[in-house]
């Protein structure tokens, strides 16, 4: 049996989007730390593979006012991992107050993991509603 798995995007678009990864501090000094704006657990893309975790919380510019837990695709992301990303728009950073669309941060396990090439890189948002 043959199964087939949509790695396509929909929704509104966003290209040439500077894609950086994050990860979780233990410092409590540290901005962020271990939670999210809202004071959630971070999600972290490697707990999504390993199927700990149901998405990868992503961070964005506050000033943008995207909801919380709005929904992100990114067209890279699915292509590099053979599956669809389940992301959700949960945090931010005071390094991304002011860039708008053109800048997003994900989410990973450990510093080791935040420089992977493939999560630092320019890519397309597709987000489901915004």
């Amino acid at each position: 049996m043959f199964l087939e798995i949509n790695l396509d995007c929909r929704g509104r678009t966003y290209k040439n989007v500077t894609l950086t990864a994050y990860f979780p501090s233990y410092d409590e000094d540290f901005e962020g730390g271990l939670r999210d704006m809202k004071g959630e657990l971070l999600k972290t893309l490697q707990d999504f593979l390993d199927d700990r975790n149901q998405y990868v919380t992503l961070a964005m510019d506050e000033k943008l006012e995207i909801p919380y837990g709005t929904t992100v695709c990114i067209p890279q992301l699915n292509q590099h991992f053979g599956h669809r990303i389940r992301i959700q728009v949960r945090d931010t950073s005071t390094d991304l107050t002011g860039t708008g669309y053109s800048r997003a941060d994900i989410c990973v396990r450990s510093e080791t993991d935040s420089y992977d090439k493939n999560l630092n890189e320019v890519v397309t948002l597709v987000f489901d509603s915004v």
